[in-house]
């Protein structure tokens, strides 16, 4: 390798490629040209034989070292020693090619040997530089090569059957259901039910201050017992034949219009029950002062419940009555089968959404009135897909991409999904049966990458 590039920076600068060190042989007919300097050529390639050389110079008396060379009439033998003006100790011929009328090389000035030793310098740096790059590469491949395995957990793709549902959220009311507001601004004088209660039609729940100036419940009291005795006398004597018929409608009429009258001031201070059920809330205490509106209680049936919510126009198509829902609560601890009750034929001009009322049995009383729930409602069957985790797929250039393994490789496949099953995605191109699919580690992997499979999970969706 190093013999190969020294001959590429001789050929580079026209300069023979200097032997190695431990070649041996006198080789230094070898490095020299025509005119070449026997010094210059020691100082690349560090022969003792150019002294030799610049002593014969010198002895020749020349005065421009460059023109002391002299020509070799008998022409020159390589490798035979041979006298050069009359001196034993001259160097040797250089090579063959110094043969006839060629030149003996002689001494350079300075500037010639400042100016090789620069070349050689130069092209020194460049030696070095070429095998840093050549080391630094090979070293940057090793480390490639030696790059570990990254560790993944991998399922095994197959088909299923799924079920398309869509979720949507409410709040349970009774099927019958009644909220009571106060109708006068009035005293809570006392109150006789509590949350959780069963309470039948007309039953007091709460009693209102009867004193109140409000109310004017001893007002209607005292005229309608005025009344009811009037009507009473009137009612004997008309039997008696003492007054006229008249007389007695006339008694009847005011007994009825205070009856009445006090009846509604009873309602008005002793606040009942308008249907048999449960109190599924009760807003008021002893002692609080009610203004005309305000909520006192709600009571409703607990045996069916409701709910009602929105759905948007693009599912409002899959809505139909009877369709059999799943509601369960919010934490999903409970769960019970519902049927759809009705569909709007219009969307509200506020939301802009579809209300629809789903009722469920609550014979087995695991839901109340008021909690909030979630109703899944099924909108499409589908048959034979592809079903894999949610975070096997990423993101990659704008795609969405999975994983797969294939002897121990991991290969990118951009995928194409479809309905999104709440924590799982149908694939619908670009995955099939029996695909290793990698599901956890995904996204420290590139295409090619070999893998170490840690976990695998047979038909895992």
């Amino acid at each position: 390798m190093v013999k190969y590039i020294l001959k590429i920076f001789s050929g580079l600068y026209g300069y023979p490629t200097p032997p190695l060190a431990g070649s041996g042989g006198s080789n230094l007919s070898s490095a020299f040209s025509k005119k070449t300097n026997p010094m210059e050529v020691a100082s690349k390639v560090g022969y003792e034989d150019a002294a030799n050389a610049k002593t014969n110079c010198d002895s020749a008396g020349s005065e421009d070292c460059h023109s002391c060379g002299s020509r070799n009439p008998e022409g020159a033998t390589p490798w035979v020693e041979r006298n050069y003006n009359g001196r034993k100790d001259a160097p040797r011929p250089l090579d063959s090619r110094l043969r006839g009328n060629d030149t003996y090389g002689c001494f350079s000035s300075s500037a010639t040997f400042e100016a090789a030793s620069i070349r050689w310098a130069t092209r020194f740096v460049l030696l070095v530089l070429v095998v840093a790059i050549c080391s630094c590469g090979n070293k940057q491949d090793a480390v490639e090569k030696k790059r570990p395995a990254v560790a993944v957990k991998v399922a095994v793709v197959s088909l299923s059957d799924e079920e398309i549902v869509k979720t949507y959220t409410g709040t349970l009311e009774g099927e019958k259901q009644a909220v009571i507001y106060a109708k006068i601004a009035e005293a809570v004088k006392a109150v006789h039910v509590r949350e959780g209660q069963h309470v039948k039609a007309d039953q007091v729940l709460i009693s209102l201050d009867k004193s109140g100036p409000s109310s004017r419940y001893q007002e209607a009291l005292s005229l309608y017992r005025n009344a009811e005795k009037n009507y009473k006398k009137m009612e004997y004597l008309y039997g008696e034949g003492a007054v006229s018929e008249s007389k007695f409608d006339a008694a009847k009429t005011q007994y009825e219009v205070t009856k009445a009258g006090f009846e509604a001031a009873s309602q008005l201070v002793e606040v009942q029950s308008p249907i048999d059920g449960v109190v599924t809330s009760l807003k008021v205490s002893k002692g609080d002062f009610l203004g005309p509106g305000q909520e006192l209680a709600t009571v409703a049936t607990v045996v069916r419940l409701r709910v009602k919510f929105g759905v948007n126009a693009a599912d409002i198509g899959s809505m139909t009555l009877g369709t059999m829902v799943t509601v369960s609560s919010a934490d999903a601890t409970r769960t019970a089968k519902g049927t759809v009750l009705s569909v709007a034929r219009s969307a509200d001009p506020v939301t802009r959404t579809f209300q629809v009322e789903v009722v469920l049995d609550n014979s087995e009383g695991m839901f109340r009135p008021g909690v909030f729930i979630r109703i899944n409602i099924p909108l499409e069957q589908l048959t034979g897909v592809v079903v894999v985790p949610r975070q096997a797929v990423i993101a990659r250039r704008g795609e969405e991409v999975v994983f797969v393994v294939s002897n121990g490789v991991a290969q990118e496949r951009e995928v194409t999904t479809g309905a999104d099953l709440g924590g799982r995605i149908v694939i619908t191109y670009g995955l099939i049966a029996g695909d290793t699919l990698v599901t956890l580690g995904q996204d420290y992997l590139q295409d090619g990458v070999e893998v170490n499979i840690t976990d695998i999970v047979e038909g895992e969706q």
